[in-house]
């Protein structure tokens, strides 16, 4: 009688298909709190049997592949959702700081300083011939200029820090970008060789996510398994195994960064980047905005002083230097007036001391509803208020929508995790299921062996 061994093969092939069973489960466990991670599953095919004329004999089980699970169209979903969010984010963060900058303190703040500086002339309006009380409008001048440049220069530090952190961003895509440029030829190589991809393709994954927060950008798959990656209008930035590097270049008149890719304008419709750029272009329309109120108070304070006369009876000149063009960086007190008070302005020109009426008209200014600058009209309080205001809603309007965003891309990655996601309880069932595979396995070779021990002892 002759001994056939097929048995023991298909008991070999048995034990390693469910060992291998067991250790992509292992890998799914493991792995069940990886960003990114895809779960796996074995797919498991009989074998080719084995023909002996008339009959043929099964060969057992063969392992045919493993299989990540992915949604190319949830993972779509969650690079726009994630670009849209990395935009709210940055500009929200970004934009924080400048309601503070503009309110400053009670005491030091912007609209305190107006206060103080128009008080000061309705204080001489009821005292036009005090020397100590124009001394007193020459300093409340002073540091209503102070706070003005102030404000200007916390603006320009809070411009200048979102710039940084453009630049800073760029640099971050261009590194992510090689990663993913190195992951998309790892990939190639390994799916020509027959070899398994899923881990390097779950690693590719988190990165293009990353760059989609940043950038705001889509990918697309190519027939050889790598992907190209594009921006705003469809401009790549990496194709296959080629970079296309961001470039952050200086423009005028504020040296601020223009974005390049490949060294032609780039354009984002979403991502950290975008969000940046709102940021900067708002804090800009801030200082805009202060530059033109600080030339406003300059300018019609300015014209009426110089409409009156001082305290010695001579012609008014301009309260504020006006010897080149007023911003809130540069305003200040004219030197002639900062060095002798005298020449502050209270009265009209054929009445010196007699009464504070161009005192008075300048302190009014503060209420005055005809003051135009951009697009806002009304006093200079309300103006500057306004521009507070402005601040504030920007940052809550990009607040409030992040959180409408954020609803959204939890949906989005809710949904993945349903395809994509490990189950610790569909893992347990898998490793119970492959485990008595297993040992049913270990148990059919061990009646094979004693049936094969049976058959050598007939022979002795």
């Amino acid at each position: 009688m002759g001994i056939n061994f097929s048995a023991f093969e298909i008991g070999r092939r048995a034990l390693n298909a469910n060992q291998f069973g067991i250790a992509i489960t292992g890998q799914n466990i493991a792995n069940v709190n990886t960003p990114g991670y895809s779960r796996k599953t074995v797919h498991l095919a009989e074998a080719a049997p084995n023909n002996f004329s008339p009959f043929s004999v099964g060969a057992g089980v063969t392992i045919q592949s493993v299989q990540a699970f992915r949604d190319s169209f949830i993972e779509s979903r969650i690079q726009t959702e994630t670009g849209i969010a990395g935009s709210l984010t940055a500009r929200r963060d970004a934009l924080f700081p400048v309601e503070t900058a503009l309110q400053g303190t009670e005491t030091s703040g912007l609209q305190n300083a107006f206060d103080n500086f128009f008080g000061s002339f309705r204080d001489l309006e009821a005292n036009p011939n005090s020397a100590p009380l124009r001394t007193v409008v020459a300093q409340k001048g002073a540091h209503l200029a102070n706070s003005f440049k102030n404000t200007h220069t916390r603006l320009s530090e809070i411009r200048q820090g979102i710039d940084a952190q453009l630049r800073n961003t760029v640099e971050q895509v261009n590194d992510l970008s090689q990663n993913l440029a190195d992951l998309n030829v790892r990939i190639r190589f390994a799916e020509n060789v027959g070899g398994d991809s899923s881990s390097l393709r779950d690693q590719r994954s988190e990165v293009v996510n990353q760059i989609s927060e940043l950038t705001g950008a889509r990918s697309t798959e190519n027939d050889d398994g790598t992907i190209t990656l594009t921006i705003g209008e469809g401009r790549s930035l990496v194709a296959g195994e080629t970079v296309y590097q961001l470039g952050a270049v200086n423009t005028p008149p504020n040296g601020l960064a223009s974005i390049t890719v490949d060294g032609e304008p780039a354009t984002f419709f979403s991502g950290a980047i975008t969000g940046l750029e709102e940021a900067i272009t708002e804090t800009s329309a801030q200082i805009d905005s202060l530059n033109g109120l600080a030339e406003q108070v300059a300018a019609r304070v300015n014209s009426l002083h110089s409409s009156g006369t001082d305290l010695d009876g001579n012609a008014g000149i301009s309260f504020f230097d006006d010897s080149v063009p007023v911003t809130a960086s540069n305003i200040s007190v004219n030197a002639l007036v900062t060095g002798n008070p005298r020449l502050v302005v209270a009265s009209p020109l054929p009445q010196p001391g007699q009464n504070g009426t161009v005192a008075g008209e300048i302190a009014s200014l503060l209420t005055d509803q005809t003051t135009v600058v951009g697009s806002r009209t009304g006093s200079f309080s309300s103006i500057f208020g306004s521009m507070i205001a402005d601040a504030g809603e920007q940052v809550n309007s990009a607040n409030n929508a992040l959180q409408s965003q954020a609803a959204i891309l939890s949906q989005a990655q809710a949904q993945r995790e349903s395809v994509s996601g490990v189950s610790l309880d569909e893992e347990a069932i898998n490793l119970l299921q492959y485990q008595k595979a297993y040992e049913a396995a270990a148990r059919f070779l061990r009646v094979a062996d004693e049936m094969t021990e049976t058959i050598l002892s007939l022979a002795q």
